[in-house]
């Protein structure tokens, strides 16, 4: 039997109203295991992971139990003891690393602080500094070093809060959903690069993340969590092909699957239009000052279908839709929307064209005011939209319901919710404008499979309506399960296009087949043979 550098015992949290956050969680982890945290938005599996470290976010405490790292209750040591161990004994590799590092301070600096914090020599911080840098195949010259995180790639910052976070060899590492909001090639880099130092080190890790393909990947054992309790721990095989509550069935029910790769048909279904395109993009070339990032692009999107547009980082998606919502005017080219004119930017467009083209951000933590209250942040949107006043609170409470939100958070703030409650929150804002076309920038990054399965289920149902969708996204099996159409793109050229169908199961760009073989995935035989697919 492994020796276990961490052991909780009865942990329990909630907050300052008494509501329970993490209720009784006992879990051990032996050395060299990786412990999937799994469960949906809100049922207590990031509040856990921070308990780890004895932190509890603002509004929370820890009540109750145990935190025991290498035999030592961390939970009971003093404040300033506690400081010291966060780092060394425990570490954190945070979900959002552009929030988690100055923008002030170069890189080697940030590196250089968290060594120094430890008590580390100048001469021991340079070789660790350069060792790390290395081990997450990153440059290692001054140049780099030099750099702000405003200059690296999303990509880069993760590697370097990764290896910051194994730097001073702690003996347990909590990883926050490092991968999210990555594209696939840089998230299977990401994959590699944790294998890769899990195999290396001996300490304990905790994986929390809602991704169950990338689970399946990486973990040795999973725990469920639902409404704050742990409902179920197993080895990997366990959980996945025998899951034990029905719960777990659910989630597992949920996970989107790419289709088998094969030769179909050519199937343009531009031939089969009968109706003029909601939204048509001709010769679409943008640039940030001299600097042209996309490159005479062009697409449509008919009503009710919904095109994706995948790329990795760097791609010029989100570049393409934001400029087509209007928040970025240094384009050039022809957009027509409803059959009118689209102009660059959106002081240029009519009230109309602004209320029926709405846009969903992927960081709804820069989108949602933290001051406005949900009431009033949805509120706001269904009033611009005609919504009579006197009836206002009922439909606030329509559109929340919709995004599988409960009445209880109309009077809470967006640092109430967890991420994937304030992304639902910003769904249901651009829903109360009753939009036409709705740009989803990777929406669905910060969800939880369930969550994600129910807001497919919310978007295949307004495409029925009629609504109109541009997909932003990286999730190739998710972009299968809801896109009719696809574009897929490259240093801001488009490489492949066509229906979903035909590009998915028979790429014929070594672009797109790279990306198909990079997502991460659930094999059906790694199921249990009970669980149902979920079907849109």
């Amino acid at each position: 039997m492994l020796d276990s550098p961490l052991i909780v015992k009865n942990l329990s949290m909630r907050d300052t109203e008494g509501r329970i956050i993490v209720d009784d969680a006992s879990i051990t982890v032996s050395e060299g295991e990786v412990l999937a945290i799994i469960g949906e938005s809100g049922s207590g599996k990031t509040s856990l992971a921070l308990g780890l470290l004895g932190f509890a976010r603002p509004g929370m405490l820890i009540s109750a139990g145990e935190v025991i790292i290498d035999n030592e209750d961390i939970l009971s040591v003093s404040e300033q003891k506690l400081q010291s161990y966060r780092g060394s004994k425990v570490s954190l590799v945070p979900q959002n690393p552009t929030t988690s590092f100055s923008p002030r301070m170069r890189i080697g600096d940030q590196i250089a602080e968290l060594l120094s914090v430890h008590g580390y020599s100048a001469a021991q911080t340079l070789a660790l500094r350069r060792d790390m840098l290395e081990n997450v195949g990153l440059p290692t010259d001054g140049g780099f070093l030099r750099r702000y995180p405003f200059e690296l790639s999303g990509g880069q910052l993760q590697r370097i809060a990764i290896g910051m976070a194994f730097i001073t060899r702690p003996r347990v590492i909590v990883m926050d959903e490092p991968t999210t909001g990555l594209d696939v090639s840089t998230q299977q880099t990401i994959l590699n690069l944790i294998r890769e130092l899990v195999q290396t080190s001996k300490a304990s890790f905790v994986y929390v993340t809602h991704d169950l393909a990338v689970v399946h990947n990486i973990a040795d054992s999973v725990a469920v969590m639902l409404g704050g309790k742990i409902i179920e721990r197993g080895t990997k095989e366990q959980v996945f092909r025998e899951p034990a509550t029905d719960y777990t069935r659910t989630l597992l029910s949920t996970i989107p699957h790419l289709p088998d790769r094969c030769n179909v048909a050519e199937d343009d279904g531009a031939s089969n239009r009968v109706l003029p395109a909601v939204l048509k993009i001709e010769d679409l070339s943008v640039s940030y000052g001299d600097v042209r990032v996309v490159h005479g692009i062009s697409f449509s999107i008919d009503r009710g279908e919904c095109l994706a547009l995948v790329g990795g980082s760097g791609s010029g998606k989100t570049t393409t839709g934001r400029c087509i919502a209007g928040l970025h005017a240094n384009g050039h080219g022809r957009m027509t929307f409803q059959n009118a004119a689209l102009s660059f930017g959106y002081r240029n467009r009519s009230r109309a064209q602004l209320a029926a083209l709405q846009i969903v951000f992927q960081n709804p933590d820069r989108s949602l005011n933290p001051r406005e209250s949900i009431y009033n942040a949805v509120g706001r949107a269904a009033r611009l939209a005609g919504a009579d006043e006197g009836s206002m609170e009922s439909k606030v409470t329509q559109l929340l319901d919709r995004v599988r939100l409960p009445r209880r958070v109309l009077t809470l703030y967006p640092p109430d919710l967890s991420g994937g409650e304030r992304q639902r929150v910003a769904i249901a804002r651009a829903l109360a404008m009753n939009p036409h076309l709705l740009i989803c920038d990777e929406i669905t990054s910060a969800l939880d499979v369930s969550v994600q399965a129910a807001v497919v289920d919310l978007l295949m149902e307004l495409k029925r309506d009629g609504l109109s969708m541009l997909f932003i996204t990286h999730n190739l099996p998710l972009v299968s399960e809801i896109a009719e159409s696809i574009v897929i793109m490259k240093n801001g050229l488009v490489t492949e296009c066509g229906s979903t169908t035909q590009v998915l199961r028979s790429p014929q760009d070594e672009y797109t087949r790279l990306l198909l073989e990079a997502a991460p995935r659930v094999q059906a035989q790694h199921l249990a043979s009970r669980v149902v697919r979920f079907q849109s």
